[in-house]
């Protein structure tokens, strides 16, 4: 374990004191903070989720002392693990799995986490309609190798006419191809894919109305590094997925993460940042010379910070899917077996958990917590008449919503190059960015984009 020692501490003091940080956002004078709640880093990272974790430990590998905010009080964000209290067994219903690859292997073997191969199919076991509880026989979705030429079908049409697309990130060309712009059931119908939408739709379903949904974001949904990871296979951690992040927080120390925290003010310049965090210990004044965000720039995240004209134009025009996600117990349905909605319009599905009583709940597209509850309790109870079970007890023993999961924007917005302006933004002010607003919202490959793309500029 690593942790800034009084004498790190006191070096990193002692090199800023010719290092010109802005003055805190107008209102905050250095000489109201005591020295303790003053700290000075090399880098502020902003959101301690998958990516603000993985890009944190990164950095204090490379030697760069690191103070992470967070809101919550805990690392990983959206990684999502409920231990079963009489077993302990972990229901991994956030992050359900990793792409088996070089950043995945390289993250977890630093902290000694030891992964498993997921070896069940990634494809639902039941179809049913969700509206009256109809299972329809003999419509289990097949296995992967079967899936195979519809993966190669669609693989061939992403590398053949998108290859810019290939990691994940948003490089597209200017004009953007309207191809990218149309819904994507015109989309599927023009390329010949109708065939595969069942097979995109489950791993798409975060766009929400997948057939209207705009086709870059189902593309960045389930695209050619999707495919390729799906080839690589699926691992998850023994220990439950949120051990990795637990693990990585002891690593970076308590010196370098601020939990159940949020910053109130922000001032940026060339020379670094200085930033007012609002923390459950009291206020504090961080200055660093680089700041990395990232949590999903909307407004509501990033609103205190000195925005300028453009990127309040920008991080304003963000719309998003709403997506909620639970735990269930008591359901009365099958154990280890997943439920996929008929209806391509609401995809609300039931998906499996190795644990023995737990049903995991996902509700993508329903902005009312409530009715996304009882979307899922009338589904329940539907599939438990068809099934002549018994699910009246079915209770929420986990429920949250992911929020920003799904942001995207028009495609009049898009045609008028919106992604070229937003990362235009990296490196402007000492501010660079990360995340699933910049590139597909899959924690390994957004790992790679972040150490490919971002890193290099906060090392040096």
């Amino acid at each position: 374990m690593r942790s800034l020692t009084t004498t790190t501490t006191a070096l990193v003091l002692s090199t800023s004191l010719a290092y010109a940080y802005p003055a805190a956002a107008g209102c905050w004078s250095k000489h109201k903070f005591a020295a303790s709640d003053i700290l000075q880093r090399d880098v502020l990272v902003v959101g301690g989720g998958a990516t603000g974790t993985f890009a944190a430990v990164k950095l204090r590998d490379a030697g760069k002392t690191v103070a992470v905010v967070e809101r919550d009080p805990q690392l990983g964000g959206h990684v999502d693990t409920y231990y079963d209290p009489a077993s302990g067994y972990p229901v991994d219903y956030g992050v359900q799995a990793y792409f088996h690859n070089q950043q995945t292997k390289d993250f977890f073997g630093k902290f000694g986490v030891p992964l498993t191969p997921v070896t069940g199919s990634p494809f639902p076991q039941k179809i049913a309609d969700f509206s009256n509880g109809y299972i329809v026989p003999n419509a289990s979705a097949p296995d992967l190798a079967s899936m195979q030429p519809l993966l190669a079908k669609y693989a061939a049409v992403l590398a053949q006419n998108f290859p810019y697309l290939a990691q994940g990130a948003y490089d597209l060309p200017d004009p953007v191809p309207a191809d990218l712009l149309l819904p994507f059931a015109a989309f599927a119908a023009k390329y010949d894919l109708l065939d595969a939408v069942p097979l995109i739709w489950t791993f798409a379903q975060g766009v929400g109305n997948m057939m209207e949904a705009t086709t870059l974001y189902v593309l960045q949904s389930f695209g050619l590094s999707h495919v390729l990871g799906l080839q690589a296979g699926f691992v998850v951690a023994q220990q439950g997925n949120q051990v990795v992040y637990d693990k990585a927080a002891a690593f970076l120390g308590a010196d370098s993460v601020l939990y159940n925290s949020k910053v109130i003010k922000l001032a940026r310049g060339d020379d670094g940042v200085t930033a007012v965090v609002k923390t459950a210990t009291g206020t504090k004044l961080v200055q660093a010379k680089k700041l990395l965000v990232t949590v999903p720039p909307t407004l509501g995240n990033v609103g205190k910070f000195d925005l300028d004209a453009t990127e309040k134009t920008l991080f304003g025009q963000w719309a998003n899917v709403p997506y909620f996600i639970g735990v269930l117990a008591k359901t009365g349905l099958t154990d280890q077996t997943s439920f996929l909605n008929t209806n391509l319009t609401s995809p609300d599905t039931l998906p499996t958990v190795g644990v023995p009583g737990y049903q995991i709940a996902q509700v993508i597209g329903e902005g009312s917590s409530n009715v996304a509850q009882r979307l899922v309790t009338d589904a329940v109870t539907r599939l438990d008449r068809s099934l002549q079970t018994d699910g009246a007890a079915t209770e929420f023993v986990r429920w949250e919503e992911h929020d920003n999961l799904g942001l995207h924007v028009s495609p009049a917005e898009l045609s008028q190059g919106f992604y070229k302006q937003l990362y235009a933004c990296q490196g402007k002010r000492s501010t660079w960015y990360t995340g699933n607003a910049w590139a597909t919202d899959y924690s390994s490959l957004l790992w790679a984009f972040t150490v490919e793309r971002i890193l290099p500029s906060l090392l040096t």
